[in-house]
């Protein structure tokens, strides 16, 4: 007997709650069923008290129409028939957040889900209100901050959309026709960047940011035709849609030609990540790519180094060999220490980045990642005859427990003094330079060159000798720069290249903007290191001059005949200077040599305040002995051994206690099952009584007459009286479907309300200074995240730079 599947009226109560991700969502839900009426416009107002939403459009042509499309969820689309819709269930969303009244043509419909249940009222108006008109008041006042939130959200979703969207007086659509684009073809519009997630709209509407690891480049794709979506229009049906399989083979294309131009010597974030997923996917270029794509990072400095070349240097680097063994940094906290230890060359240290890269968890996984995509190089090269070399060398590095070897590691930094550590010669060309780096530091936070040489503003920074196992230069941000005194010495040998590379150095610690001690290097400050390089290049070189200058001339003023490489440089400058003044032009550099900052004495060292910051650099332990290395890298690699065995029981447990855990659960849902048939017969067994007591058909028994008849133990004589009463269907006029909700339905899936919101403010201080330059007033970190996740994105870095970009 073939029977039809048949659906629970619960159903509408997911329909309505289950869909309702956000009040912008439910809004965008109500635009697109503009569109699909073929309005030319709509305008919406959106409060903190309530909305309107209206549009020209055709509107409900009959009751017929209302009681079959606005009554009933699910009913599809003809083909054809709409742009965006195919079930119509959208508009269910907006139902979960407010009492709505729908006005479209001759008639009113009032739907209140929290107080009429999932029913609505259907009236007819006297005066005919063409399109479609839609106004409610929301269950929960909106703060203003949430106000804010949904404005920008709708902003963001609705921005390529076939008809004008007017929020509160403003348009807010754009005509993708009058854009520039990379391409253009039937099925859609597209734009390519070189990193960032891919935006894709779908006919005008936002619906995912795919992450840039997926294509290994950016962009924007606004479709022409409708893309296949999920039922929450969240996620494209990438297998079974062909428009989307055209627009997906053409962007990728696009994105192929954006890496190709960016050739090997800058690859991005995405393109690593692409690569790093595609060797573990088996990609065909698998040979290629583990020999030459960067998918490893290593400390110090964040070097990008290819799969082949990172287990290269896991055997020799830094000049020594490294036992074919590294450790990973546990978290982005620990970067500082890890750059101290690989720069030591103690052991090869892999940035926490990688994992991020491979999805992995730990360093653990990171090597099975390895172990399987050696796996697959050996299947391409056995399968394919593709030729490799070294696949006889391949093999798996030993892994060593980082934390056993930060421990290990004894931070030693303090000040020097100059005559205590170096001598006279290169005291001489030190104390000098020091003075000019002085002038210099000051330009580069904030100074101004002043008539006379000096610098007006900016920081007064000391400039210190020191010693340290961590820098080679370190800065508190406010009072000092201390110079590491291996690289000062080098100034008796080579004192032009030292010089230039302790100049640089200086940018180094000014680009910090704080204290450099345990801190790392994001992309923040790279930018900020960039700019002061370029920024101060001509005074940089003003100053190595000044300082050329002043070391010679302490040299004759002690009595000594110049010479060495400084002298021959300055000699080099003053004779071709001479030489273009004879041809009438102007000189290498101006006349410096009356300049103050060459003339006036150095002032001496302050030992007041060097006493002061050894104080604050004191570190209990410092006096120990350094670490015997080889003990402690044996230590780390049998400390790693028992971390993958406790996590290895820690896995066994968590699994013995899942199916214990699902045993209980299914003996639980067994005794459920069983007492809801025990009480099912029970209830069967009492409709065939009454239904002979009363000679009618069972079916003729509705469920609400049998709670009454069930109520308590009446006698046939008061059952009689009871069915002749019939005071059910009574309660049934009367009904306004609240008690068809079970306990606790709409707690279940109510949005928080605006404490709760207000609860999860939060700072946003782990946010760089230029990501925090594009927060507008008013936002919050909980409406940022809500904003970004309702967009698509998962950082809300992320967001804020591409709602502030060109595509935006």
């Amino acid at each position: 007997m073939r029977l039809p599947f048949e659906l629970d009226p619960q159903i509408i109560h997911h329909i309505i709650y289950s869909q309702a991700g956000s009040i912008s969502k439910a809004l965008i839900e109500l635009l697109m069923n503009s569109v699909d009426a073929r309005a030319s416009s709509v305008h919406l107002s959106l409060t903190r008290s309530g909305f309107t939403c209206s549009d020209d459009g055709q509107g409900f042509a009959s009751r017929d129409d209302v009681v079959r499309y606005f009554g009933r969820f699910g009913t599809p689309h003809d083909e054809g028939d709409a742009t965006y819709g195919r079930f119509r269930l959208g508009r269910g969303q907006i139902m979960a957040h407010a009492k709505t009244v729908w006005r479209s043509n001759a008639w009113r419909m009032t739907v209140d889900t929290r107080a009429m249940g999932y029913h609505y009222d259907l009236d007819d108006l006297q005066d005919a209100s063409p399109g479609c008109s839609i106004s409610g008041d929301w269950y929960e006042v909106l703060s203003d901050v949430e106000l804010m939130s949904a404005i920008q959200e709708v902003r963001d979703l609705v921005r390529y959309t076939p008809v004008s969207v007017e929020l509160n007086g403003q348009r807010i659509t754009r005509d993708p026709r009058t854009e520039h684009w990379d391409a253009e073809d039937e099925f859609a519009w597209y734009r390519v960047k070189a990193d960032g997630a891919v935006s894709i709209y779908n006919q005008g509407v936002l619906v995912r940011h795919d992450p840039a690891h997926l294509w290994g480049a950016g962009g924007l794709i606004v479709s022409k035709k409708a893309i296949g979506l999920n039922v929450s229009r969240t996620e494209i049906l990438r297998k079974t849609c062909s428009a989307w399989k055209s627009i997906a083979r053409q962007f990728g294309q696009m994105a192929d030609q954006m890496a190709s131009r960016l050739g090997d010597h800058r690859k991005t974030e995405a393109r690593r990540e692409k690569s790093a997923r595609a060797l573990l996917s088996g990609d065909a270029n698998i040979v290629q790519i583990y020999s030459r794509e960067e998918v490893v990072t290593l400390l110090p400095g964040k070097r990008h180094v290819s799969l082949e070349d990172f287990l290269r240097k896991c055997r020799y680097s830094h000049n020594q060999r490294q036992g074919g063994r590294f450790a990973v940094v546990d978290n982005a906290f620990e970067v500082p220490k890890g750059e101290t230890i690989a720069r030591e060359g103690i052991a090869v240290i892999v940035h926490p980045t990688t994992l991020d890269r491979f999805g992995c968890y730990n360093a653990q996984d990171f090597l099975d990642c390895i172990i399987r995509v050696h796996a697959n190089l050996r299947h391409d090269v056995e399968q394919n005859g593709t030729p490799y070399w070294w696949l006889n060398g391949l093999y798996v590095p030993d892994l060593l427990a980082f934390s056993t070897l930060r421990d290990a590691f004894i931070e030693r930094t303090h000040i020097l003094t100059e005559k205590d550590a170096l001598d006279r010669e290169t005291r001489r060309a030190w104390t000098a330079l020091r003075w000019c780096l002085h002038h210099y530091a000051a330009l580069c936070t904030g100074g101004r060159p002043a008539y006379g040489g000096q610098v007006r503003e900016g920081k007064s920074l000391h400039i210190l000798l020191g010693q340290s196992n961590i820098a080679e230069a370190w800065t508190d941000g406010s009072s000092y720069i201390a110079v590491d005194v291996t690289l000062v010495k080098r100034l008796k040998s080579s004192p032009l290249r030292s010089a230039a590379y302790i100049f640089s150095l200086i940018e180094h610690e000014v680009a910090h903007e704080g204290d450099s001690l345990d801190c790392g290097h994001d992309e923040a400050f790279y930018q900020r290191f960039h700019d002061l390089a370029l920024q101060h290049s001509e005074q940089r070189q003003r100053y190595m001059h000044m300082w050329l200058i002043k070391y010679t001339m302490s040299l004759e003023g002690d009595g000594k005949r110049a010479r060495g490489e400084a002298w021959r440089e300055r000699y080099l400058v003053d004779r071709a200077g001479s030489g273009r003044e004879k041809r009438g032009l102007p000189p290498i550099i101006e006349d410096i040599s009356n300049d103050p900052v060459v003339v006036d004495p150095v002032p001496g060292e302050n030992m007041a305040f060097i006493d002061y910051q050894n104080t604050l650099l004191a570190v209990v332990g410092t006096d120990s002995p350094a670490p015997n290395w080889p003990n402690v890298l044996t230590r780390a690699e049998a400390d790693q051994k028992l971390i993958e065995a406790q996590h290895r029981v820690d896995t066994a447990q968590c699994t013995s206690a899942q199916i214990q855990y699902d045993e209980e659960e299914a003996t639980y849902w067994a005794e459920i099952e069983a007492y809801e048939k025990a009480q099912a017969g029970a209830k069967e067994a009492a409709r065939r009584r009454f239904a002979t007591l009363f000679n009618v058909q069972v079916q003729e028994l509705h469920p609400d007459a049998l709670c009454y008849l069930l109520r308590e133990d009446l006698s046939d004589e008061e059952l009689h009286a009871l069915w002749a009463a019939k005071p059910w269907e009574a309660d049934d006029q009367e009904y306004s479907g609240d008690d068809e909700l079970e306990d606790g339905d709409l707690e279940e899936v109510d949005p928080p309300d605006g404490r709760q919101g207000a609860s999860c403010d939060g700072p946003t201080a782990h946010l760089s200074e230029d990501l925090q330059a594009l927060i507008r007033p008013g936002e919050t970190a909980w409406t940022l995240e809500r904003n970004a996740a309702a967009a698509g994105f998962f950082c809300v870095g992320d967001y804020l730079k591409w709602r502030e970009g060109p595509d935006a």
